[in-house]
């Protein structure tokens, strides 16, 4: 993971526990959390003793990125890597388990496109606030902005994407 390679503390949010699991068995990230609580005591050990590792936090991370705007804790970098370009298969919308998740998928397609894009737009929203208090965020390319602005967020595109920002400038 990048951020560990240039000396950082990562916080990785993964919906599903198989991927957060993956994560650390690849070693992509070296912990694993499965509360909030706990997954930000472990970054503020690994900050204060300089090392550079990644937490995996299983939970959704539009609860999370919200939950943290509430907490008032502003990383120094915001990105997203959430399956937002298919809102039907990719993503998991708040408060659904990947179970339910995938039972409202094939139950009611249409219901869960709408609650996906809710999420989305305040998952986007979470993101804007933490740039507003100071993060550098960057879109990694998911689509995540379009969802929200399809949602009716109007500031979806207050954040810039990576390869703009940091590639290829415009």
């Amino acid at each position: 993971m990048v951020i560990t390679m240039k000396d950082g503390v990562g916080l990785v949010v993964e919906v599903d526990e198989s991927h957060a699991r993956r994560r650390v068995k690849t070693g992509f990230c070296q912990k694993l959390a499965h509360c909030l609580d706990t997954a930000l005591a472990l970054v503020e050990e690994l900050v204060r003793k300089r090392l550079p590792l990644s937490v995996a936090l299983v939970g959704n991370a539009a609860t999370v990125a919200g939950e943290l705007v509430r907490r008032g804790v502003i990383p120094d970098v915001v990105t997203d890597q959430t399956s937002a370009h298919d809102a039907l298969e990719g993503y998991v919308p708040e408060d659904l388990s990947v179970e339910e998740a995938a039972a409202m998928r094939k139950a009611d397609p249409a219901g869960y496109l709408d609650r996906s894009r809710t999420s989305m737009s305040r998952h986007c929203e979470a993101t804007v606030t933490r740039q507003d208090q100071g993060a550098v965020v960057f879109d990694y390319g998911n689509n995540l902005r379009g969802q929200a602005q399809r949602a009716d967020f109007e500031r979806a595109f207050a954040y810039p994407g990576f390869v703009p920002a940091y590639i290829r400038p415009r």
